[in-house]
């Protein structure tokens, strides 16, 4: 076992200092079995060893002294400065190398694998282990050297004007913010979204809500699309209901443009069900594992692999604890009996047996 990497069958829920939230909870799914895309985790003591084998963290410091926070144009130029630091510094040979031998593992055929480079992060010694929007996120990335250039614009990413101003915001130390790039195998989406294990809207905690679109799951989550919806009764595994909508853009890699890119979708697909009912309902097996697992109502996002035949086609990309609903929802369950328990009563109430 490597001292700067560690693949995700080697991670669990409770390492998120090392690993930040991301990969403590891609490695907690991995170890259950679950179908997530083969990946490892830069632990976050690699980033601090780039910076202290550089000489870096008196540079930063300093810069970040001068930042003014009410004037944007100060915190824009002295954190792209520090950012500029972190990336165009060498970075240390046995880090690389565990990201060079890790990434050429994940080989299934002699071309390399596209992965994402994602960032997974934390506060040294807090429960704080996301910062949502403020890190940056790289896909499609190819090749051993690319990889570690983008681990590097990844750790730089803590020094993002959002970024720095959020911990400013929060009384956050810069020097207690953790990150730990993780390199996963890209998924050829068809498919992509979100889903909940409650209803998001009214907190039913019967029902699990599906969202998604074609490709890859950016258009859902940035908003540039209605995506279709699916609501699923958890216990009877029945969609009570759907709405497609017309989806006219799609987030997919261009081999042309060697990028990620909006495009435009074919009007025969744009108002067909991104999902198979087959798929709905085994997203939603899976999320009652997931949540029964975790204890908590869980945001899971969720791929579907053009490559693959279903189920082997479902992919679980990141799961997370719900935020709104989990607050609200803290009162202890009637009794002793479990959620499980009470949704299969209520079901079992509503439900007309027929003979």
């Amino acid at each position: 076992m490597g001292t700067f990497a560690k693949k995700f069958a080697d991670i669990n829920k409770d390492m998120t200092q090392e690993c930040g939230g991301k990969a403590a909870h891609l490695g907690e799914l991995t170890c259950m079995n679950l179908n997530v895309p083969r990946g490892f985790c830069v632990v976050a003591e690699a980033f601090s060893t780039h910076l202290e084998r550089n000489h870096l963290q008196e540079k930063i410091s300093e810069i970040a002294h001068g930042i003014d926070y009410e004037d944007y144009q100060s915190l824009d130029q002295k954190t792209a400065e520090i950012r500029s630091l972190i990336e165009t510094a060498s970075m240390p040979r046995e880090i690389e190398g565990e990201i060079v031998e890790n990434y050429h593992r994940l080989l299934e055929s002699e071309k390399e694998p596209f992965v994402a480079v994602r960032s997974s992060v934390a506060v040294k010694g807090s429960t704080i282990t996301s910062f949502p929007g403020m890190m940056d996120t790289f896909h499609y990335i190819q090749g051993a050297e690319a990889v570690s250039a983008y681990v590097k614009r990844c750790w730089a990413s803590v020094w993002s004007a959002r970024g720095a101003s959020l911990r400013q915001k929060r009384g956050i130390e810069h020097s207690q913010a953790l990150i730990a790039p993780i390199i996963q195998k890209m998924v050829n989406a068809r498919s992509a979204g979100v889903m909940f294990t409650l209803n998001p809207v009214n907190g039913d905690p019967s029902k699990v809500v599906i969202e998604g679109g074609w490709g890859v799951g950016e258009s859902v989550v940035s908003g540039s699309l209605t995506p279709d919806q699916f609501i699923v009764d958890k216990v009877i595994l029945e969609i009570s209901q759907r709405a497609i909508y017309a989806k006219k853009v799609e987030y997919v890699y261009s081999p042309a443009q060697r990028k990620v890119v909006y495009q435009e979708v074919t009007p025969e697909r744009q108002n067909k069900s991104c999902l198979e009912d087959k798929e709905i309902i085994e997203l939603v097996k899976t999320a009652r594992v997931i949540e029964d697992h975790y204890g908590r109502h869980q945001d899971i996002e969720w791929a579907i692999d053009a490559d693959y035949v279903f189920p082997q086609n479902i992919f679980i990309l990141q799961s997370r604890a719900e935020t709104i609903w989990n607050q609200r929802l803290k009162e202890p369950i009637i009794g002793e009996k479990s959620g499980y328990e009470l949704l299969l009563e209520r079901a079992m109430k509503t439900t007309k047996i027929k003979y």
